[in-house]
């Protein structure tokens, strides 16, 4: 079975991030810049760290880079599902349908598709974000006020679209597993004239599943369309549009209460829910883009995007709150909530990307401006306070069926929040060759932002703006071997309320980091080995959820990480490759004291492919966090250290046919999905996957 590491050149990603996909690079390029794949090889680019075609070798910001063998071998169609295997990556899935990302102690708000940036505040992820999208995956940790200036020094996600490679292919896949989920899966690619300078990419998938949940059980699709071609030699186009839409039934909202009256922490089965059977949570994601590419010198060109998003989730849902009685159990009360949750807003970015001589020497410089503007809608369907959904509930202990509250009386829309946001950024970054030995890299982000509009009766106006300095540098002491440094400022325009009811306001935060990179003469293997410190004033943190506002309230606290981290990544034997890292912080508070306890201090994983014959390929996927605690008002409810594994074997029948097998979480583990609240769920326990792909 051949499964290999593929790579882009800095030349070939390059053409990808400015105007399309490397098959359009300039064709007087020697073929060997322009595009490369090569099998177990390590080398790759970490554009979405400076905006600067570099190799990661060259970047002064750690970085992983998650192919798309990867994503097929381990089954991993959700992005949940291989974030949780990048080193110093947390996954909070903190209720069925809504999921937060931590790096380094502070929550990833930042993300970018093909290297644009999407604004902070389309907010945490809703649903299982699907990944047949996505070529690739690059996770910049750090903060990243180059490329965005806003976030927290935690990290950005890269996600690249899969784009036309010149090919003419229709693969498609069928896959079975656990909890009665089934799945297909399609990838189109066509040229759509004779000399090919046009082509088409579509990729899509359906899928439909149960749960271990009680009632929980979901469907969603998911469909890309992306064709790029050229009207001239140095002109090139791409436009494309994506959707995914999807229904969960049987939702978490909230989740699990942990303590009982005296402070005992409770323990559930795995299908433990307080969902009523009426409850649901929807989302249609929607995005059009389009951009130009146009070189018009040897070795510069200048790029427009435009896209257009649209995003609407209604739900009706239940939440429950309450200390169960360490007795009788009771002590529980509901909450039903009715919402339509919209988004509209539009992306506009233009960059200029060059290289310069200067003292005899080549080196590269970006420039760029982004326009963003955002509207955002809430509304609010009440319950009559009579309703029987806003009482007291039976003991969870007795087993719920989810019948318990029949369908509240859900009135008509109220208007929660209107609010219009509009984000300029300017950006420029340079790359200087100071000598053979030495780069420096040197750039900065300016950012303001306009909001209008109110939220739950409180004004979220707010007119703020910052300018966000990068250095780095990276020092080669040995061939294959870089010394690296790197420092950012950034700010995070926090829209969440605090508890005076105010906007928390910004927070503002600094990151230093500085290690080691190397690489084996023939690029086969790659390590890392990276210190890091970052701090952040005034970071938004959940204090607790108001009933009567309905709505989490946060407190503005002053976090300190420092840490180590270590990765590695390529073949280090014939036909066996590693990806792995181990990512060991401390988060203190302003007077040392530990905070946001339910981020673990040290974190591992491991991702294994082995080929033993040419047809065969095995895999395992291990990951390992230490325990994590969090505090409330009846006591302390604590996590463990613990451990998963997934195994993987896969089988190539022919050049047309092959069948994967994935069985995940094999020691059945039970452990909780996340503290991110002081309320959780379990997370799943052994199941299994299978499919079989065939190409055409």
């Amino acid at each position: 079975m051949s499964h290999r590491l593929h790579f882009l050149s800095a030349t070939s990603l390059a053409a990808l991030v400015l105007g399309g996909h490397p098959a359009y690079a300039d064709e007087a390029e020697d073929t060997e810049n322009r595009i490369t794949v090569i099998g177990d090889r390590a080398e790759g680019v970490a554009s979405g760290a400076t905006g600067l075609p570099l190799a990661i070798i060259d970047t002064p910001q750690s970085v992983t880079v998650v192919d798309r063998t990867l994503l097929d071998d381990f089954a991993f169609d959700e992005v949940n599902d291989v974030l949780r295997y990048v080193t110093g990556v947390n996954v909070e899935e903190a209720e069925t349908d809504r999921t937060y990302y931590n790096a380094r102690g502070f929550d990833i708000t930042e993300a970018m598709v093909d290297g644009i940036q999407l604004p902070n505040i389309w907010g945490p992820a809703i649903g299982s974000l699907d990944t047949v999208m996505w070529d690739s995956i690059e996770v910049v940790r750090g903060a990243n006020g180059l490329l965005s200036g806003v976030g927290n020094p935690s990290g950005t996600i890269n996600y690249r679209r899969r784009h036309y490679t010149g090919q003419r292919r229709v693969t498609g896949e069928l896959t079975a597993a656990s909890w009665n989920r089934v799945r297909g899966e399609v990838d189109i690619e066509m040229p759509l004239t004779s000399d090919g300078n046009w082509g088409v990419r579509l990729v899509g998938a359906a899928q439909n599943a149960d749960s271990y949940l009680r009632d929980y059980r979901s469907n969603r699709t998911a469909l890309q369309a992306v064709v790029d071609g050229r009207i001239a030699d140095n002109l090139a186009l791409s436009f494309g549009y994506a959707r995914q839409q999807g229904t969960s039934r049987g939702v978490l909202w909230g989740a699990l209460p942990l303590l009982d009256s005296e402070g005992n922490q409770l323990d559930w089965d795995f299908s433990t829910s307080t969902t009523q059977d009426w409850t649901y949570w929807k989302s249609k994601d929607q995005t059009a883009f389009g951009e130009a590419t146009w070189a018009f010198a040897p070795g510069w060109s200048v790029k427009t995007h435009l896209s257009r998003r649209i995003n609407d989730e209604p739900s009706r849902l239940f939440y429950v709150y309450g200390t169960p009685d360490a007795e009788t159990g009771l002590g529980l009360f509901g909450y039903p909530g009715g919402y339509l949750s919209t988004a509209r807003g539009w992306i506009w970015d233009n960059r200029l990307d060059g290289t310069f001589k200067l003292f005899g020497r080549d080196h590269k410089l970006t420039l760029g401006v982004q326009r963003t503007a955002a509207k955002f809608g809430y509304l609010t369907y009440p319950v009559p306070g009579t309703d029987p959904a806003w009482g007291a509930l039976p003991a969870l202990q007795s087993g719920w069926d989810g019948t318990e509250v029949p369908f509240p009386a859900f009135g008509d829309a109220v208007e929660s929040a209107r609010i219009s946001d509009k984000q300029w950024r300017v950006r420029a970054a340079t790359d200087l060759e100071l000598t053979d030995r030495l780069s420096l890299i040197l750039g900065a982000n300016y950012i303001d932002v306009q909001t209008t509009g109110f939220t739950f009766g409180v004004s979220a106006a707010r007119s703020e703006s910052a300018v966000s300095p990068f250095v780095g540098a990276t020092f080669r002491i040995l061939p294959g071997i870089n010394l690296y440094g790197s420092y950012s400022d950034i700010f995070n325009p926090q829209k969440e309320l605090g508890t005076n009811l105010k906007p928390v306001g910004s927070a503002k935060g600094k990151s230093w980091e500085a290690g080691l990179k190397g690489e084996t003469a023939d690029k086969a293997l790659f390590g890392s080995l990276a210190l890091f410190r970052s701090e952040q004033s005034n970071l938004a943190e959940a204090a607790g959820y108001d009933v009567t506002l309905g709505q989490t309230l946060y407190n503005g606290i002053f976090v300190r990480s420092q840490g180590v981290e270590a990765e590695v990544g390529g073949r280090i034997a014939p036909g066996l490759t590693v990806q792995g890292g181990v990512t060991h912080l401390s988060l203190e508070g302003r007077n040392g004291d530990p905070v946001r306890t339910y981020v673990p201090r040290t974190t591992a994983n491991l991702l294994l492919r082995w080929e033993p014959v040419e047809k065969v390929q095995l895999g395992a996927a291990m990951r390992w966090q230490d325990s994590v605690f969090i505090t409330n008002s009846v006591g302390t409810i604590r996590q463990d250290d613990y451990a998963t594994l997934q195994l993987q074997a896969g089988y190539k029948l022919n050049d047309n046919v092959s069948f994967n097998l994935n069985v995940a979480n094999v020691t059945n583990h039970k452990h909780l999905a996340s503290l991110y609240w002081d309320q959780s769920f379990l997370s799943p326990p052994r199941s299994v996957t299978g499919s079989v792909r065939m190409t055409f």
